[in-house]
Parts: structure tokens; C-alpha cells; sequence
């Protein structure tokens, strides 16, 4: 299929960008790396009325720099780009064990961390990196800027709460702590494609409950990501024992909503979930 039509904009500034937006705002859509929106395009389920091309001023957006305990990536960076930075692999590498998850070579080195985030795909992995890793998200408009949490970011399926008139300008990524062990599993029909389920944890396996950590995010398996309470505190009261991991099975089990479609129904979505989180709490303390 072919694209309803649309007036193609390439703004060569970031403020020419934002002038943009601000001018057309609903009917407007931002094309960065293209990998979503280009099929959404192509199929029509997306028609907006402009296109607005970060070409020109994509190099201007394209850096990883340190930020204070932090990694600041700009939205023109792409998966690629962000494999092979020595920032990255030293201050935040299991940022990398989430990109190894995503497609193919070709679309990694077109793709982009920040469009894919924008784009809030339930069964993407970045945006439960995102929440896993606590990364915040900068968005500025030609009002000023904000900076918003992951939480706060994601509010529905393909649903964000930047604004129309806004563009997100670069993502602040905490520098992953000492001792902090983060894995990320899922599940798919192909290498590379939309997980049919997904966990990521970051844990912290003290002597004690208080000195013992958890955060557990499911992807594929609700309408958006999430955190999972319940099993975050299970893990966290009984510790990372086999007791602890099936308990916190136990809870994950309740606390999240899949729904069954062509590629796996929600019985399958929930039990795999359940088994990938035993696995996934398996090879974080096999790291130890």
C-alpha cells in the first residue's frame, strides 16, 4: 500500500523544527529513524497531513555524552551508534543487552533509542529499559523545555504524553549502580521480532531484606509496560531463594493483563511470563 498523501517538511534547525510543530501540531508527525512510522505510513494507520524530517538536523542530535551519573543520549542517536559507545558499555551496559533484543542489523543501524521510545510499543523492549532503568525524558517546544519520568512518559499503548508541539530532545539514563544486576529475557516467534513476552530486573541481592533490592518490569504481556509491586516485594521479603522466586511467580501472575491474539493466547502470555522471570533472576545471581 501506499501512503495517504502528506507535505514533507526537513527543517535544517532544531528551532525551525520546533516552529513547525508548533504550527501544525496535531496534523503533524516527527520522522526520525523512520522504522515504525514509515510501516504505520505505508499501511495507513497513521495520516497525518505533515511530515516532519529530521534529516538536516539529525548529526545535531546524534550524541552520547556523560552527564552527572548519568548518560545523556540525543533522539538522532541510533541503536548502532549506541552499541558501539565506549560510554555506554562502560556506564550502562545492560542498555546493550536490550538493543541485542531488537530486529536486525539493517534496522539497528537506522532506528533510533528515542524514536522507538516515542513510539511506545507494548511489546518493545527500550520502553521497559526505560522504566526499569529509571531514565528521564527531555521535551522541549518553542514554550521551553520538561523534563518528564518514565512514568510519567508512558501513559497507554502507542501512547505518550509528549504533546504535539513538542520534540524529545535526548534521554538522561542513570549510570547503573555498583553491584545492581540487570537481565532482560523474553520471548518470540522469530529472533529479533515483537516479544509474546518480556521481563527485565535490576536486583540488588543483599544479606538482609533492607539491604536486598528489586524492580521488575513485564513488556508483551499488558496493554502497556509496567512495574510489577507485588513481585518486586516478594523477591525483595524472601530474597532470591527458590521460596522467594516461586512466590514472586505467584504475584506476577496477578498482577499482570495479557490478552490473547493470533500469536499466543493470554494463558501462554501469563505462564510464560512466570517462567521468565524465574530465569531471568536465575542468570543475574549466576553473574555474581
Amino acid at each position: 500500500m501506499k501512503p495517504a498523501p502528506f507535505r514533507y517538511h526537513t527543517p535544517a534547525s532544531i528551532q525551525e523544527c520546533l516552529d513547525l510543530l508548533s504550527e501544525y501540531n496535531d496534523d503533524s508527525v516527527i520522522l526520525a529513524g523512520g522504522q515504525s512510522l514509515v510501516a504505520l505510513l505505508r499501511f495507513r494507520m497513521a495520516q497525518p497531513e505533515h511530515v516532519i524530517s529530521l534529516r538536516d538536523i539529525r548529526e545535531q542530535l546524534a550524541y552520547i555524552r556523560e552527564g552527572e551519573n548519568s548518560i545523556v543520549i540525543g533522539a538522532g542517536a541510533t541503536y548502532a551508534v549506541t552499541q558501539n559507545s565506549t560510554i555506554v558499555k562502560a556506564r550502562c551496559p545492560s542498555l546493550l543487552s536490550a538493543i541485542e533484543l531488537i530486529a536486525s542489523p539493517a534496522v539497528r543501524s537506522r532506528g533510533t533509542l528515542c524514536g522507538s521510545l516515542c513510539n511506545a510499543d507494548p511489546v518493545s523492549e527500550l520502553p521497559a529499559m526505560a522504566l526499569l532503568l529509571g531514565i528521564n525524558f527531555r521535551l522541549r517546544s518553542r514554550k521551553g523545555e520538561r523534563v518528564v519520568s518514565a512514568e510519567e512518559f508512558f501513559v497507554g499503548p502507542y501512547t505518550t504524553s509528549r504533546q504535539s508541539d513538542e520534540l524529545l530532545i535526548e534521554i538522561v539514563v542513570p549510570v547503573q549502580a555498583p553491584g545492581e544486576l540487570v537481565v532482560i529475557k523474553e520471548i518470540s516467534r522469530l529472533q529479533g521480532g515483537f516479544a509474546m513476552a518480556g521481563i527485565a530486573i535490576a536486583i540488588t541481592n543483599g544479606g538482609s531484606a533492607a539491604e536486598r533490592s528489586a524492580r521488575v518490569v513485564c513488556f508483551g504481556a499488558n496493554p502497556r509496560q509496567a512495574r510489577a509491586p507485588k513481585t518486586e516485594a516478594e523477591l525483595i521479603k524472601f530474597g532470591f531463594t527458590s521460596e522467594g522466586i516461586d512466590a514472586a511467580s505467584i504475584a506476577l501472575a496477578t498482577e499482570i493483563e495479557p490478552q490473547s491474539d493470533a500469536f499466543a493466547s493470554k494463558e501462554y502470555r501469563r505462564a510464560a511470563s512466570q517462567e521468565l522471570l524465574k530465569r531471568a533472576v536465575e542468570e543475574a545471581l549466576e553473574a555474581v
